[in-house]
């Protein structure tokens, strides 16, 4: 069955459409922030510093810290100032919140991140059916590709992620149609084509680091193909249009080099040993738990069915090339190799087991299983019964919405309920309060008080964690957990809890709602304002959510929209 351009333009509109019209729809329900994404805010737009040491903010500090002032509208500099300080990422992203939020200084929403995460993904569905067309040559196998992977929990998730993944997955998928593009070229690339690419890269390489692997992987297939081709004139053209759109990214950010080398956030920072066995059963576990993120994203939570669709699409496709005879096609080629390898080295190599570090193989990942059951189905001669696979992906995507929940939608909680009017936080030098401050805003002030004793049980419920999991820890797990509670030992240990006796505003309260840090040591917190504050009293707000109700450490951190207990103290 073909389609013509102009109707398959058509389709691809009302795909797209109804695509984002799910993401919005997520995006009204969503509940709370992953803690980045409230740091999407804070970089993009203001060098506010709030008293996280004992001191009290007002809704009007929070607001500040994550919003633009009337006079700091369009202030690229402070942008990349913040980048700067950060020492994480590079600054194109924030650059494009901060443009946003600079029409409507001194508001926050949701909205003005998720606007360039719309953009980006309407960028992406188009630049995925380009793709599926140059390498099948069919509008209706590029339009089946596109619909399975905008009708996805990973397509929701990517889109509803108030960070540069969308962005970053965009230039992914640009630098590859543009390669394809260039790799069909004989000897004839022009100064246009090198520009486009040049281009490409430079914002690639500014929004997130992870495109160099990307856009690496890419162009070592291009560079294969080109040499076994001797197309030699064309390769040329094609790496240092890539090296100068490098260079330029560098001179625009030379932090570049290190951030990428050592960062000072994460576990790149940490100092801690660990044995060959840890390792191991560590490695298995992180691609066992990959494989659970993709089969949630992709297919319907279920690993199962991932297994099946993997056995038939390897089994079809060792028929096709031993009995039929028939190769991989080259264009091909530029899809299965960089997704499948960037998605299985950053499974082993990511600080945390975070669906955002693979996003931007998704689209690729989703269109690989799509065209491999294209090919199956077109074993079958009756043309109606080929129907199956467009309709089983609309069952499939239909079954998924209704089952399972994306990444970064949360649980409901009733915090923004508040109890009182005045609201105090217990954390740690992790400065996990960045994760809660929507609902700071919501009382008259808020005091930030940190203190230097650490969780006594979160070494040993990740022990257990892990070893349920068939992890053999030795040990070791408590070791990273400590080191990751003090940052690498690289804050100095902080201790501002003197100051909840001595303020002299939080003793003149009646009552006032406190929030514990997951990594604050819960029992001494509440002894130490029972014995030294006049609060004697307290009752349980909202317990904090268990280890237990989740897969992986990270499904703990980013489906819950806070890792606090919170009580009411009187």
């Amino acid at each position: 069955m073909e389609i013509g351009n102009k109707k398959s333009r058509v389709i691809l509109a009302v795909i797209i459409v109804i695509s984002l019209a799910i993401s919005t729809f997520y995006m009204f329900s969503k509940q709370g922030y992953h803690e980045d994404e409230l740091l999407t805010y804070n970089l993009a737009n203001s060098s506010k510093q709030l008293n996280v040491d004992g001191g009290w903010n007002t809704p009007e500090d929070f607001n500040e810290y994550l919003t633009v002032s009337e006079n700091g509208r369009f202030n690229y500099a402070q942008v990349y100032q913040n980048q700067i300080i950060d020492a994480s990422h590079p600054p194109f992203y924030y650059a494009l919140v901060h443009t946003v939020c600079s029409f409507f200084p001194g508001v926050f929403s949701r909205w003005f991140a998720y606007s360039i995460n719309v953009l980006a993904m309407t960028g992406i569905l188009i630049l995925l059916f380009k793709i599926g067309k140059k390498v099948t040559g069919n509008n209706l196998y590029a339009l089946t590709a596109v619909g399975a992977y905008a009708f996805s929990i990973a397509c929701v998730t990517t889109t509803i992620y108030l960070r540069m993944y969308s962005t970053l997955t965009f230039f992914v998928l640009a630098f590859l149609y543009t390669s394809i593009k260039l790799y069909e070229k004989k000897n004839t690339v022009n100064i246009k084509d090198c520009l486009l690419l040049c281009l490409i890269v430079v914002f690639g390489v500014l929004t997130q680091y992870y495109f160099i692997l990307f856009a690496g992987l890419i162009g070592l297939v291009f560079l294969v193909f080109k040499i076994k081709e001797k197309n030699i004139k064309d390769l040329v053209k094609y790496i240092v249009a890539a090296v100068i759109g490098a260079a330029v990214a560098l001179c625009i950010y030379p932090y570049i080099i290190s951030n990428v080398l050592g960062g000072n956030r994460g576990f790149g920072s940490l100092n801690f040993s660990i044995d060959l066995i840890t390792i191991v059963t560590y490695v298995i576990y992180k691609l066992c738990t990959y494989i659970q993120i993709l089969s949630k994203d992709l297919f319907l939570n279920q690993i199962w069915i991932f297994a099946l669709c993997v056995v038939c699409a390897v089994g079809f496709g060792v028929y096709f090339r031993f009995i039929k005879k028939k190769k991989l096609g080259r264009k091909a080629m530029f899809i299965v190799i960089p997704s499948i390898v960037y998605f299985a080295g950053i499974s082993l190599v990511s600080p945390f087991n975070s669906d955002r570090y693979v996003m931007a193989s998704l689209p690729l990942i989703s269109m690989i299983f799509t065209f491999a059951f294209v090919k199956i189905f077109e074993l079958i001669k009756n043309k109606k019964v080929r129907l199956i696979l467009p309709a089983s992906i609309v069952l499939a995507s239909a079954i998924a919405f209704c089952t399972v929940t994306p990444y970064y939608v949360y649980g409901k909680t009733n915090l923004y309920d508040k109890k009182t009017n005045n609201c105090v936080f217990v954390g740690t030098a992790m400065l996990e309060w960045n994760k809660c401050i929507d609902k700071f805003m919501l009382y008259d002030n808020t005091m930030i008080v940190q203190t230097p004793n650490m969780s006594k049980s979160l070494g040993d419920e990740l022990e257990s964690f892990a070893t349920d999991r068939g992890i053999i820890t030795n040990g070791k797990i408590t070791e990273l957990a400590k080191a990751y509670m003090n940052n690498g030992g690289e804050k100095e240990e902080t201790d501002s809890m003197s100051k909840l006796k001595t303020d002299e505003k939080l003793n003149s309260l009646d009552e006032v709602t406190v929030y514990i840090s997951r990594l604050a040591d819960k029992e001494d917190t509440i002894k130490y304002i029972t014995e030294n504050t006049k609060f004697k009293n307290y009752e349980l707000i909202q317990a904090d959510y268990s280890f237990e109700d989740f897969y992986n450490w990270y499904d703990y951190f980013v489906e819950t929209e806070s890792y606090c207990n919170v009580y009411r103290f009187y």
